[in-house]
């Protein structure tokens, strides 16, 4: 059965998770107080960077761990790792110049079209890699573009902000 939640049900979610969400220093003793692994995977996926936040979020009686990596140069990365140690999603913060050549393809007409690039990130989750690309356009507009990796747009978003 799938269930939709409203706005403000999603919003009240994330709010209690928050509060109960245990902010660890991402300091080595922080990293050795999590399972072999967690830190494993942490490890397979530090891309040449080192942590620099962790977060860990337990609802009932389940853990999800919130990584923040920076990679060399200025690229950021965040991991979301269930207690188990299973990879659950990987968001890679992405410059305008290092996105591949159908990505850049697709956002041309929005950028021709007066268009100003907000930022991408390179969303990998269950197998499959998506780019989310954010633009400021004229009239106070935010559009937002979830492309596939070959550049087809997946879904579309405008929101006016007044």
């Amino acid at each position: 059965m799938n269930r939709r939640y409203s706005p403000a049900t999603i919003l009240i979610l994330f709010a209690v998770a928050t509060c109960l969400s245990t902010r660890l220093r991402a300091g080595d003793e922080a990293l050795k107080k999590l399972s072999g692994e967690v830190q494993g995977k942490i490890q397979e996926n530090l891309g040449g960077g080192h942590v620099d936040d962790l977060k860990v979020i337990r609802i009932d009686d389940r853990l999800l761990y919130i990584v923040e990596i920076d990679l060399p140069g200025p690229r950021k990365r965040k991991l979301h790792i269930a207690g188990d140690g299973t990879l659950l999603k990987m968001v890679d913060k992405m410059r305008l110049q290092d996105l591949p050549p159908p990505i850049r393809a697709t956002m041309e007409p929005v950028l021709a079209s007066r268009g100003r690039f907000d930022g991408a990130d390179r969303v990998t989750a269950d197998g499959k890699v998506e780019y989310h690309i954010d633009f400021d356009m004229p009239g106070r507009v935010e559009l937002q573009l979830i492309l596939s990796e070959t550049g087809e747009v997946i879904s579309r978003r405008e929101e006016t902000d007044f």
